[in-house]
């Protein structure tokens, strides 16, 4: 794209290092609530500028790759603190993923169309549908620097999603949301998700208060990516460790029974990636091994930072300079064995609430079940070494949810509070 070579050739000409990351996507969706369902269509596109001169950066990001990008990138590196760490990466080779792009979504009208109607068409028991949403579209993500680094890659996105909730003579039940999403089309298994929906709204069919508290917790895919996710995406960041703001540190054991490996190039993952926001190759990461934690992970600046290896995890968008992230936590452990008396917590609130730089939840179980049927809701709380060196095992029911891929988790020592 001449635009941006010319923004790296002005940036180089002042003595800078540069980089630009460029993002046009197109996006429709189709709604349904209320009984009124609408659509709509919205494209963003934009350009984010990294500079580096004398161990100082400086961001500046548009709707165009103009050049008074340089000029503010330029003028807000002056107000940075220099940094030896501060430097853009050298280019590596970046292998595409197969399947990433559906072309039929570059208009995915009848797509979601076809997704809507089978879930509003769905009938199954008790099952009341308060909204319903299809959602589809391409994406276009460049990075390019004055270093080498060149990199394009075009992604399509679809999904679908629904909420519900058991609906009777005299009762209603508690709000429940189940969806799926693939880079294609033929990805999205709406019939498989509404069944989901459908088998939860019947088991909240009827919800006691519980009355035992010194019971093992099975925690579903669903809730993994809402708990664990975010805990465990904090706590093995680089950054985090480095800054003493994580509660675990490389080579802690917490538990023989799981192995998590951040995987970016999952097929038909919505969220994998063939390289991520400073234009390095994505790879696998055995960030728990065994139960040792290995590999935090880590972009370019913590990296030099701190000494470590740089994984290419790397996240951002136009808008911001690279953080860092995982892509999808594939979660591995052995077989669960039977589940007893476990409480199953499908959905969970308050995570935001949570310690992240010690690990600390105490989070409230909106949707959960034992084998006598539906459950009112309880706090549920512990930190995050006691809920990964308590995991017993997982159930064979693995899927990916999220940014997840896992079985059901059992675990144990966590604290219920009813």
């Amino acid at each position: 794209m001449e635009a941006i070579s010319r923004l790296l050739g002005e940036a180089s000409a002042s003595g800078a290092q540069a980089e630009v990351i460029y993002v046009r996507s197109r996006s429709v969706e189709l709604s349904w609530e209320k009984m009124k369902q609408y659509g709509m269509t919205y494209v963003e596109e934009g350009c984010g500028l990294r500079v580096v001169k004398d161990g100082r950066v400086g961001f500046a990001y548009s709707n165009r790759c103009s050049g008074d990008l340089v000029k503010m990138a330029l003028s807000a590196a002056k107000a940075s603190e220099p940094d030896s760490a501060n430097s853009l990466p050298a280019p590596e080779p970046v292998q595409p993923i197969e399947g990433s792009y559906d072309s039929s979504l570059e208009e995915p009208w009848e797509a979601l169309r076809g997704f809507m109607e089978a879930v509003l068409s769905y009938r199954g028991g008790h099952l009341n549908i308060i909204s319903a949403r299809a959602w589809g579209g391409t994406a276009l993500v460049s990075v390019a620097s004055t270093e080498g680094v060149d990199v394009s890659s075009s992604a399509s996105f679809v999904g679908a999603a629904a909420t519900g909730n058991y609906m009777g003579e005299s009762y209603v039940g508690p709000e429940i949301y189940e969806y799926g999403d693939s880079r294609a089309a033929r990805g999205v298994k709406v019939d498989d998700f509404m069944r989901e929906l459908s088998r939860k709204a019947e088991l909240t069919g009827k919800r006691e208060q519980l009355k035992r508290t010194d019971r093992p917790v099975a925690l579903t895919p669903k809730a993994i990516n809402e708990l664990l996710f975010p805990l465990l995406n904090h706590a093995v960041s680089l950054e985090s460790v480095y800054r003493s703001r994580s509660p675990l540190k490389p080579g802690d054991f917490v538990g023989n029974r799981v192995t998590v490996i951040d995987n970016p190039r999952l097929p038909e993952g919505a969220w994998s990636r063939p390289f991520d926001g400073e234009g390095l190759p994505t790879r696998e990461v055995a960030v728990i091994d065994a139960g040792t934690f290995r590999t935090p992970l880590s972009n370019t600046f913590w990296a030099n930072k701190a000494g470590g290896v740089n994984t290419h995890s790397s996240w951002r968008t136009f808008m911001t300079l690279p953080a860092i992230s995982a892509t999808y936590l594939v979660i591995d452990a052995q077989g669960a064995g039977d589940l007893g008396d476990a409480v199953f917590v499908d959905q969970v609130q308050g995570v935001h609430t949570s310690n992240f730089d010690t690990g600390e939840f105490a989070v409230n179980a909106a949707i959960a079940w034992d084998g006598d049927g539906g459950l009112r809701e309880f706090v549920l709380s512990g930190d995050l070494k006691q809920l990964l060196g308590g995991l017993v095992g997982l159930v064979p029911d693995r899927r990916r949810y999220g940014r997840v891929v896992s079985g059901t988790a059992l675990v144990q020592g966590l604290r219920i509070s009813s």
